[in-house]
């Protein structure tokens, strides 16, 4: 086990050079360049009443959050209304919520009342590809609600109601190909 006091102070620091002893152009607000990324996805795009950049990708609404300061933090989330057939015990939907993070590493879902939450939070370095982010994170977030529904309603992942053998999942684009699915 490491000693806490031994690690490294990693406070950002203020103002000075950038690494590598050259003075960096700034870079557009996080948000601006969600929605530039979302643009050349295609994907028609506004800022909603909280600040969040809306969207929608295969019919479903979704947010990207954007934390603009030192920390760079980009969510994308959506919220659905939970209702029949979904079960209605507290304690099996946050079963299924925690089927869903073990099954995926970059997703995480919650329920909170009578709504399911799954989302996909990244910090980004300076200089990130928030397009080719976009490419993975917000089809990884589909497959995760598709995932909580199927287990929801006892349907086998991979199988559309009334098939009787199994499909390929979907898979999300590989890392680099940044495009989104249609």
């Amino acid at each position: 086990m490491s000693d806490p006091t031994a690690l490294p102070n990693f406070t950002p620091s203020t103002g000075g050079p950038a690494q590598g002893g050259d003075d960096a152009p700034a870079e557009a607000p996080l948000r601006d360049r969600v929605n530039e990324a979302l643009t050349e996805l295609g994907v028609e795009s506004r800022i909603d009443d909280d600040g969040d950049v809306a969207f929608a990708f295969e019919d479903q609404q979704l947010f990207v959050r954007c934390a603009d300061d030192e920390s760079n933090v980009l969510r994308v989330f959506g919220q659905w209304s939970l209702e029949d057939p979904v079960p209605a015990d507290e304690l099996e939907r946050l079963k299924i919520s925690n089927d869903v993070n073990v099954a995926f590493n970059l997703v995480k879902a919650a329920v909170a009342n009578d709504t399911l939450l799954v989302t996909s939070e990244h910090i980004l370095p300076r200089g990130a590809d928030v397009r080719g982010l976009l490419g993975i994170a917000v089809p990884l977030v589909i497959q995760g609600v598709q995932l909580w529904h199927q287990r929801a309603t006892g349907q086998v992942p991979g199988m559309q109601p009334g098939e009787g053998e199994p499909g390929a999942d979907a898979a999300a684009p590989a890392p680099g190909e940044g495009e989104l699915p249609r």
